[in-house]
């Protein structure tokens, strides 16, 4: 059995689920999900409300109770060892070689948001993060103009909300400028000439007032909060011919959801801006890269330890 803790929202908790997943897989074993995080009494409790998002797929791996968990990661006998070895991702997401060759019988806890650590099981995790049909339905009529666009359908992911209000996640992550969504559609119009914007964000006014439209264009805006939307939002994205992300892995999962192998996928550099974080296979490697500033420069650590929130 491979047991991993979820943390964060719907992106975070698919990179966790993917990353066991994997390790489940080499391993013939079960995977076991731990919601203690999510429910408040197994660690961290961010200041944003967070819940288990991955409803929104049809799932097999089953959502541990909180004190089932707890008995699997201690022995009730102090002379034996739990039954299963906890496996920690090492601090600012530096890579953890460990996991690679980890056995049955392991329970991770981390973000693991690193493209090596589940590879191998694309084929099973692209069977896995099927939609369910309440959430393929949700808009009809916009998935209808995505897939019948002229011209080719882009999704824009801009995210602010918390980047903005948080002062921990804004020195962390830091907001994207308008100049950076502009030169990413300069490149991606570079290799596929005029598309369709479709712009997916918690912030309708500022994309509408800041971003590059045309009358064609369409601003698509949800709360953080409106989980269900969120999710809906993100299978939307995964319609789109390309995609230009924010640093968020949400979008990152929408577009890499995208089975086409014609798709460009544009992503900031770096991607937190906090210099401490290991940005090594965060990324796949055909993925365009954009500085997030005309000039970029190395940017400076953060003062703040908290994890991101992405």
């Amino acid at each position: 059995m491979i047991v991993v803790q979820l943390s964060g929202g719907l992106g975070n908790q698919m990179f966790q689920y993917a990353t066991g997943r994997a390790l489940a897989a080499r391993n013939g074993t079960q995977l076991m999900l731990d919601s203690s995080w999510i429910t408040g009494t197994g660690g961290s409790v961010a200041t944003e409300v967070r819940r288990y998002e991955l409803g929104c797929f049809l799932l097999d791996a089953p959502l541990a109770q909180v004190e089932d968990v707890a008995r699997l990661r201690r022995s009730l006998v102090p002379s034996r060892r739990p039954v299963v070895q906890e496996l920690v991702e090492p601090q600012f997401g530096q890579s953890c070689p460990e996991l690679l060759q980890a056995g049955n019988n392991t329970y991770l806890r981390g973000y693991w948001q690193n493209v090596d650590y589940f590879g191998d099981a694309e084929t099973l995790l692209r069977q896995d993060f099927v939609f369910s049909p309440a959430i393929a339905g949700e808009d009809l009529e916009l998935a209808r103009q995505i897939r019948e666009s002229a011209q080719p359908a882009v999704s824009v992911h801009v995210r602010r909300s918390d980047y903005v209000t948080d002062p921990g996640a804004r020195e962390r992550m830091g907001t994207l400028d308008p100049e950076y969504y502009s030169r990413a559609l300069d490149a991606l119009g570079s290799g596929v000439g005029s598309v369709r914007q479709f712009v997916f964000t918690d912030d309708p006014n500022w994309c509408t007032e800041n971003l590059r439209l045309n009358d064609q264009d369409v601003v698509v805006g949800a709360t953080r909060a409106e989980a269900k939307k969120g999710a809906a939002h993100m299978h939307l994205m995964t319609l789109c011919d390309h995609h230009v992300l924010a640093n968020s892995t949400f979008s990152w999962w929408g577009a890499w959801l995208n089975p086409s192998p014609a798709k460009i996928v544009v992503a900031p550099r770096p991607w937190l801006q906090d210099a401490r974080w290991n940005e090594a296979g965060r990324i796949p490697a055909d993925w365009v890269r954009i500085d997030r500033h005309a000039h970029q420069a190395d940017q400076p650590p953060s003062t703040t330890m908290f994890a991101p929130v992405t």
